[in-house]
């Protein structure tokens, strides 16, 4: 009941309107993620991230759950922010907040409002990937996309390297025989 309080009350300020996303960066140069440095999530963003297209990923760590949760990702959130401020050559193109499924208690800092602020007034576009297919927060909402699975994030993050190659080398071709 609370959720959906808040849900009404953000969505009515815009919060989560379609004209405030951000396009997600066909290939961002660097990706912040902000999630528990331990766990499995972490491992299986860079795991995926290297796989398909190996980009430098930068981890914000923070408490995926508990009373510190909300306040941690919310500075995660600003601090890679305001790295774009200090200096771009180091700031994330994108930013992605994960944690693996869990209880509506264990998910809970992802439905508190200063999270959701953080996320919204976000320069940097931002992949929301908490919990599970069935899992919903609302950073689901605010974010730029949401990812049913923290690996679906990490694939929404990055194009497939060979995939790309072969594009490029088909658009050279036909570039060479219009020539």
């Amino acid at each position: 009941k609370i959720i959906e309080e808040r849900k009404k009350r953000l969505s009515e300020k815009g919060y989560f309107d379609d004209e405030n996303k951000k396009q997600i960066p066909y290939l961002p140069s660097r990706i912040g993620v902000i999630t528990s440095p331990n766990g499995s999530v972490i491992h299986d963003i860079i795991n995926r991230i290297s796989d398909r297209f190996k980009t430098p990923i930068d981890l914000w760590p923070v408490a995926v759950q508990g009373e510190k949760c909300a306040k941690e990702v919310a500075r995660a959130i600003d601090g890679f922010n305001s790295l774009t401020k200090q200096n771009p050559l180091i700031a994330p193109d994108l930013i992605i907040v994960a944690r693996g499924g869990g209880s509506i208690e264990d998910l809970w800092g992802f439905n508190e409002e200063l999270v959701v602020k953080s996320a919204f007034k976000s320069a940097i576009p931002l992949i929301s990937a908490i919990g599970h297919e069935t899992d919903t927060t609302l950073l689901d909402y605010v974010a730029d996309v949401s990812a049913p699975t923290p690996s679906a994030a990490a694939e929404m993050a990055v194009p497939v390297r060979h995939e790309l190659l072969a594009l490029l080398d088909t658009n050279g071709a036909r570039l060479s025989r219009g020539l």
